[in-house]
C-alpha cells in the first residue's frame, strides 16, 4: 500500500479514482523466471520504484525498455502486465492517448483468459488492468465507461475469491455512481461494504477495506461516517502481525483523518467568516484569531483545526520513513501558518529537511508547498524581504526539479506558482507604497509574472488538465486587470470559466485538498469576471452583452455553488432541461451583485433590454447592514428593522420604482439574490417615503436560487391534493439533537380546505412518506416539522418521528424510480430555521428545495411556534382554492392578512414566509 498525502499544497488535484490504486506492478503475482527473463523482471522492478517515487517519466523509460525485450520473448502475460503499468504512468503525466493505448494493449492481450478458469493468475492481471482503465476513464470524465469496467473487474474478484479485489471494486464503483447521480445505490454499496467489513475477521484486507472506504467517504463529504471507518482502521491496525504494515496503515488513516477535521474546519470557518474578493492565492489569510473583518472564528474550527494539528502530531511520532515524515511536516507546517501559530511553524521549518524527498513529482510540490508555507509566514510576521530570496530559490529548484523529471503537469504547476510569488511581489510593493498607478519595478514583477504564467499555461494544453489550467488563466487576467489591458483580461477570465466547468464534475465527488476551499479557489473567478464585465461599462454600446455575461457569471457561480455544497452533478438529476424556460410577461426579475467595492443590481423587465445601476456601497458595510437587519428582527425591534430595511430598499427597490410605474401589469418581483442578502426575506424592505413594507405593495414575491434549475412554466394547481405531515411531539437524542413540542394544528385545519393525507407524530416517518407518494396522487407535500437550513449538509434536516430526513435522503424519497417529483408542485417547510450567523445558511434551503425536486418550495428563514403560522397557511391554501391566483400571490395576500391583524404587525411573525423556485 502507498500512503496518498495529495499534496497539500496543490489546489485542485485529482484524487486517484481507485483509492488502493490497482497497480499491477506492486499487486500482481512475481512471474516465475522461466517465463521471463531477469533483465525485464529488473527492468519492471525498477520501474515500480521510480513510480513510487513519483518519478514517472523514468518509471515509463524503463517500462518501454521492458516492454521491449519482453516483445522479443513473445510473452503476452509479461507484455500485458508492462502494458498496465505504463497506462498508469502516462495517466499519471496527464497523457491519456498513451496510457488509452497502452490498456488497450493489455486488455487485448489478456482478452483471452476470461475463457480460461484455471489461470487465476492472469484473471488477477486482467481484473486489475479494468481498473486502471476504469480511472483512465473517470478522470477522463466519463464514469459510465469506469462504472462498467469496474463491475466488469468486480465479477472476475468475486469468480476468484479475491475479497480484497472485490471489496476495493465495490467501493469504488460507489464513487463512480456518486459522479452520476446514483445516490441511493452508491450509499447501498457503502452500507454493503460497511457490513461485509464488519463480518470479516481481522486481517491486513479488513484493516485496508476500511482505510478505502473511509478515503471515499471522505472524498463524497461523509465526514461523519469517514471518520468511523478510519477510526476503525487505526483500531485494527495495531494488530496487525507486520510492524512495517502497522506503521504505513497508522500513517495513512492518521493523515486521512487530519485531513478530515482540516476539511471540517474550513467548512466551519466558511459559514462564520467572509473572505475579501479581491484577494489573491499568494496572498495570506489570517485563520485563526479573526478574519480580515476582525470576526473571530467560532470555536468549533479552532477546535478541528487543533484535532488535524493532533493526527499530524502522532504521525510524526511514529518511526516512519524520511519522504512520509517530510510530507506529513510540511501538512502541519501549512496547518499551523493557516491558524496563525507563526512561532510554533518557524521552529517546524527550521526541522524539515527537503533533502530527504526522493526526487520526484511529490517532492516537487513539497517545494512548492514550503514556498507558500514561508511567505505567508513572512507576510504575517513583516519581515518580507529578507526571506523572499529563499522563497524564489524553492520555487527555480522546484522548476528544475520538474524539468528533470520531464513531468509536464508538476513543471506547470511549479512556474505557475513561481508567477504567482511575483504577482504577489508587484501587488505587494502597490499597496506599500500607497500609489494607485502601478511603478517601474511593480511592471516589471508583473511581466515575469505574466512571462511564468504563459510557460505555465502552455504546458497545460498537451495534457489537457483543466484542474490547474484554470488557475493559470485567472492568473493571467489578474496580471492583465492590473495593467488595465481589461479587455484581454475578460477573455483569460472567461477561458478559466470554461475549464471550471469541464472539472466540476470531478471537484464534486474527489477529496478535495484540505487546503483547498471552494470559497477560496473558486468563486473568486466567477467574481472578479463579473467586477470586470460591469466595470465602466454604464451608458458603453456594448453594455448589453456585459451586462447578460455578468447574469450568466453569477448563475454558473450560484449552480457551482449549490453542487458545491450538495457535493453532486445537478445535471444528473435535473428532470428537464431549463434552456428555453418561458418569461412570465407579469415579472421582473432582479440581480443584485455584492462585489468589494460596490453594489451592481441588474433588472430585466417584460420585453424590455436589461437594465442597470450601482450604488458605491463597500460590502462590508453592505455585509453589515444585513446582519443588523437580522438581529433586529429576531429582537422583534420594529424601529431598527425599519432604519436596516430602508437602506437595502433604496439599493434594490427605489431605482426601479419609475419602470415599475410604467409597467402596471407587473404582477411578481423575483429576486436572484447574491451573497448575504439572500439571508434576509425581500418582504421587509422598508419605503420609508410611503412609510410601508415592500409585502405592502402590490407586487408578489419569489426567490430563485439559481435560474436553470427550476421548471418556470406555468404550473397553476387544477385539482390540488395534499400529502401532510407533522412532529407535534417533543422528541429527544436524535443524532445528539433535542426538539420541543409544535403546534401542528395547521394540518387538520388545511385538511378541511384542500383534500389532504395526514401523517402525524409516530406516522410520520420516511417509509411512510414513500408508500404515500408511490400513489403519485399529490401534486403539494406540507411538513410542519421542526428542519434546519445550514451550509454544513450534515447539519441541514428535517425531523421525522425518531429521525432525521438529510437533504440526500430526501432527494431519494422523491425521485426514486418510483416516485415522480414533478408532479410535486409545491413542497411546504413549515416550522423550519436557518442556522443563525452561517453566512450561507440558504444554501441548505436552497439545497433541500433542488433536492426534492418539487417546482417550489415554501419554507420559513426562522421558526415561529405560535398560532400566526397556522392563519397564515390557512389563508395561503385558502387563495390557492379560489383558482386563478399564483403561488407567490397566495403567499403575498397571506402575509398582508397577517400583518393586519394587530398582534402579527411585527415583522417577526409575516416575514419569514419565502417562496423559492416556481411562483405560479
Amino acid at each position: 500500500m502507498k500512503i496518498r498525502y495529495h499534496l497539500l499544497a496543490l489546489g485542485l488535484i485529482l484524487m486517484l479514482f481507485v483509492v488502493k490504486i490497482p497497480d499491477v506492478i506492486a499487486q500482481t503475482p512475481t512471474l516465475q523466471s522461466n517465463q521471463t527473463p531477469t533483465e525485464v523482471q529488473q527492468l519492471v522492478r525498477q520501474g515500480k520504484e521510480a513510480y513510487n517515487s513519483s518519478s514517472y517519466s523514468l518509471a515509463i523509460k524503463l517500462l518501454q525498455q521492458a516492454l521491449q525485450l519482453a516483445t522479443t520473448h513473445n510473452g503476452d502475460r509479461t507484455q500485458a502486465l508492462i502494458h498496465s503499468n505504463l497506462s498508469l504512468a502516462y495517466q499519471q503525466l496527464g497523457n491519456w492517448d498513451a496510457a488509452q493505448s497502452h490498456i488497450s494493449a493489455s486488455l487485448q492481450l489478456l482478452q483471452p483468459v476470461q475463457s480460461q478458469p484455471d489461470s487465476p493468475k492472469l484473471l488477477k492481471i486482467y481484473a486489475q488492468s479494468l481498473d486502471i482503465q476504469s480511472r483512465l476513464w473517470y478522470v477522463r470524465g466519463k464514469p459510465e465507461a469506469a462504472l462498467k469496467s469496474l463491475q466488469q473487474a468486480a465479477s472476475i474478484y468475486i469468480r476468484l475469491g479475491d475479497e480484497a479485489g472485490s471489496i476495493s471494486s465495490v467501493i469504488n464503483q460507489a464513487e463512480a455512481q456518486q459522479a452520476l447521480g446514483l445516490y441511493q445505490q452508491a450509499y447501498n454499496n457503502l452500507e454493503q461494504i460497511q457490513q461485509r467489513l464488519m463480518a470479516l475477521p481481522d486481517s491486513a484486507i479488513k484493516v485496508q477495506g476500511y482505510l478505502s472506504l473511509g478515503n471515499v467517504l471522505l472524498a463524497i463529504g461523509e465526514f461523519k461516517q469517514s471518520q468511523a471507518a478510519l477510526q476503525n482502521s487505526l483500531a485494527l491496525a495495531e494488530n496487525l502481525p507486520s510492524s512495517s504494515a502497522k506503521t504505513e496503515v497508522k500513517s495513512a488513516a492518521l493523515v486521512s483523518l487530519a485531513n478530515m477535521f482540516w476539511a471540517k474546519g474550513n467548512l466551519e470557518r466558511d459559514r462564520y467568516t467572509t473572505r475579501n474578493y479581491n484577494d489573491i492565492p499568494w496572498q495570506c489569510r489570517e485563520r485563526s484569531q479573526s478574519d480580515s473583518k476582525g470576526l473571530s472564528l467560532p470555536n468549533t474550527a479552532l477546535k478541528l483545526y487543533q484535532n488535524a494539528a493532533l493526527q499530524y502530531q502522532q504521525v510524526l511520532a511514529i518511526p516512519s520513513s524520511p519522504s512520509i515524515r517530510v510530507q506529513t511536516q510540511i501538512n502541519y507546517l501549512s496547518l499551523l501558518v493557516e491558524t496563525g501559530q507563526l512561532s510554533a511553524a518557524q521552529a517546524l521549518w527550521q526541522e524539515i529537511k527537503l533533502s530527504d524527498f526522493p526526487n520526484g513529482r511529490q517532492a516537487v510540490y513539497a517545494k512548492i508547498d514550503a514556498a507558500k508555507n514561508l511567505a505567508c509566514i513572512s507576510q504575517k510576521s513583516a519581515t518580507d524581504s529578507s526571506v523572499l530570496p529563499e522563497i524564489d530559490h524553492l520555487l527555480e529548484t522546484a522548476i528544475q526539479d520538474a524539468k528533470q523529471l520531464q513531468d509536464s503537469r508538476s513543471l506547470s504547476y511549479a512556474l505557475g506558482n513561481r508567477g504567482g510569488f511575483y504577482e504577489y511581489l508587484a501587488v505587494a510593493a502597490l499597496h506599500k507604497s500607497g500609489h494607485k498607478s502601478i511603478s517601474k519595478a511593480d511592471k516589471n514583477y508583473l511581466l515575469t509574472s505574466q512571462n511564468l504564467t504563459q510557460q505555465a499555461l502552455l504546458l497545460t494544453q498537451p495534457i489537457t488538465a483543466p484542474d490547474i489550467a484554470y488557475q493559470w488563466e485567472w492568473q493571467m487576467g489578474r496580471i492583465l486587470a492590473a495593467q488595465t489591458k481589461d479587455e484581454q483580461a475578460i477573455a483569460f477570465y472567461q477561458m478559466a470559466v470554461e475549464s471550471l466547468k469541464s472539472v466540476r464534475s470531478d471537484l464534486l465527488t474527489i477529496n478535495s485538498d484540505v487546503q483547498f476551499s471552494y470559497r477560496d479557489n473558486v468563486e473568486p473567478v466567477y467574481r472578479e469576471l463579473v467586477d470586470l464585465l460591469l466595470k465602466n461599462q454604464i451608458n458603453s454600446t456594448v453594455s448589453q452583452e456585459y451586462l447578460q455575461q455578468a447574469i450568466a457569471n453569477i448563475d454558473a457561480l450560484q449552480l457551482a455553488e449549490l453542487q458545491n455544497f450538495l457535493r453532486c452533478n445537478l445535471a444528473q438529476i435535473l428532470p428537464i432541461s431549463r434552456e428555453n424556460n418561458p418569461v412570465d410577461p407579469n415579472a421582473v426579475f432582479i440581480y443584485p451583485i455584492i462585489l468589494e467595492n460596490r453594489l451592481e443590481v441588474i433588472f430585466k423587465l417584460p420585453g424590455q433590454h436589461l437594465e442597470h445601476y450601482v450604488h458605491s456601497i463597500p460590502r462590508n458595510a453592505l455585509q453589515d447592514t444585513v446582519m443588523q437587519l437580522r438581529r433586529a428582527i429576531y429582537t422583534r425591534n420594529p424601529s431598527k428593522i425599519r432604519a436596516n430595511s430602508q437602506n437595502i430598499y433604496r439599493w434594490l427597490i427605489k431605482p426601479i420604482e419609475p419602470y415599475l410605474q410604467e409597467h402596471s401589469n407587473i404582477k411578481t418581483l423575483v429576486f436572484v439574490l447574491d451573497g448575504e442578502l439572500r439571508n434576509i426575506p425581500m418582504a421587509v424592505l422598508y419605503d420609508e417615503e410611503k412609510e410601508q413594507y415592500l409585502i405592502q405593495k402590490d407586487y408578489a414575491l419569489a426567490l430563485l436560487p439559481n435560474s436553470q434549475l427550476f421548471d418556470l412554466s406555468n404550473s397553476q394547481f387544477e385539482k390540488p391534493k395534499i400529502l401532510a405531515g407533522g412532529i407535534g411531539e417533543q422528541q429527544e437524542n436524535i443524532e445528539n439533537h433535542n426538539f420541543s413540542s409544535l403546534n401542528i394544528d395547521e394540518l387538520q385545519q388545511i385538511a378541511k380546505i384542500l383534500p389532504s393525507k395526514l401523517l402525524i407524530n409516530s406516522q410520520f416517518t420516511p417509509a411512510n412518506l414513500h408508500k404515500q407518494l408511490q400513489s403519485k396522487a399529490f401534486s403539494i407535500v406540507h411538513f410542519v416539522t421542526h428542519g434546519n437550513f445550514s451550509s454544513d449538509p450534515e447539519d441541514t434536516y428535517l425531523l421525522a418521528y425518531q429521525q432525521l430526513i438529510k437533504a440526500r435522503e430526501l432527494n431519494n424519497l422523491l425521485r426514486d424510480d418510483t416516485v415522480n417529483s414533478r408532479e410535486i408542485k409545491l413542497l411546504v417547510l413549515s416550522a423550519c430555521k436557518t442556522a443563525e450567523g452561517d453566512n450561507r445558511a440558504i444554501l441548505g434551503l436552497a439545497g433541500l428545495a433542488v433536492r426534492a425536486g418539487a417546482n417550489s418550495t415554501l419554507s420559513t428563514l426562522w421558526q415561529i411556534n405560535d398560532g400566526s403560522t397556522s392563519q397564515l397557511m390557512v389563508q395561503f391554501y385558502t387563495e390557492l382554492k379560489k383558482g386563478g391566483v399564483t403561488k407567490a400571490e397566495a403567499l403575498h395576500r397571506a402575509q398582508k392578512a397577517l400583518l393586519l391583524q394587530p398582534e402579527y404587525q411585527n415583522p417577526y411573525y409575516w416575514a419569514p414566509y419565502i417562496l423559492v423556485g416556481n411562483w405560479w
